[in-house]
């Protein structure tokens, strides 16, 4: 384990007098794949809105290798390297999948919406998002149209669009929800596959995907971390029982 790459502390957002996130601490390794879980209403997507700076702090800090980030805008968090999938990755139905990771790629080298005008530079990048696509085993849907895809395709066509930004932290938010066992085997090895060199944070209620998946589980009840350790530590933490048991019978 490496020292913390993304730390967190005393991370609180307000709604007037309700607290989503209530003095939150994190410490994210380079390297890891890191879940956040816990019952509905837990503060986990507020968490990642405070994190990729979709959402400003109430208080609190977050450092990136050591250098502050709270309160810079989400493109600029963006640019140092923390990645949402949904939020940046924009998923264009009428278009291939092919066009959607070269539209991406286009993005990352800061030239904004000029891909519109310019096929040629859309061309330059054309090996790219190929290899891109074939990492995540789309190669044979490069030209199918995005809206057309199944389910767990899209998915994977997310991921390829957020990894054309070149994120050193990838944030992914219930990235199994609504698939079957096949999609989610898939999905899985995806996220196994692209987090070699990148640290990964995901938001998941599959609890059987954490177990296999995850070096690192921090629980979230009421806003607040309430176990943070090994999925078999948090496992048998009475705390974390009692929050799933309680979130089970409201």
């Amino acid at each position: 384990m490496t020292d913390a790459v993304l730390r967190v502390r005393g991370i609180t957002k307000s709604f007037g007098a309700f607290k989503a996130v209530d003095g939150v601490d994190l410490d994210i390794a380079e390297g890891e794949i890191h879940a956040l879980i816990g019952p509905n209403g837990a503060g986990k997507t507020t968490c990642f809105n405070l994190l990729t700076g979709s959402l400003p702090l109430t208080s609190g800090e977050i450092s990136l290798r050591g250098n502050a980030i709270s309160g810079l805008p989400m493109d600029e968090i963006a640019r140092r390297g923390i990645v949402r999938s949904y939020q940046i990755s924009s998923i264009f139905p009428d278009f291939t999948a092919l066009a959607n990771v070269r539209f991406a790629l286009q993005q990352k080298r800061g030239t904004n919406f000029d891909f519109w005008r310019s096929e040629r530079t859309l061309e330059q990048l054309h090996g790219r998002a190929m290899d891109l696509l074939d990492q995540l085993g789309l190669v044979e849907w490069a030209n199918v149209r995005a809206g057309d895809l199944p389910y767990g395709r899209k998915r994977a066509l997310e991921i390829a669009t957020t990894l054309a930004l070149d994120p050193q932290i990838l944030l992914l938010d219930e990235p199994t929800s609504g698939m079957g066992r096949e999609d989610i085997g898939r999905v899985v090895d995806l996220i196994r596959k692209v987090a070699k060199g990148r640290t990964v944070i995901m938001v998941e209620h599959n609890l059987s995907v954490v177990e296999g998946l995850c070096n690192h589980v921090t629980v979230l009840a009421r806003g607040r971390v309430i176990a943070s350790g090994n999925y078999r530590e948090v496992a048998r933490n009475e705390k974390v029982v009692e929050a799933y048991l309680g979130a089970a019978h409201a």
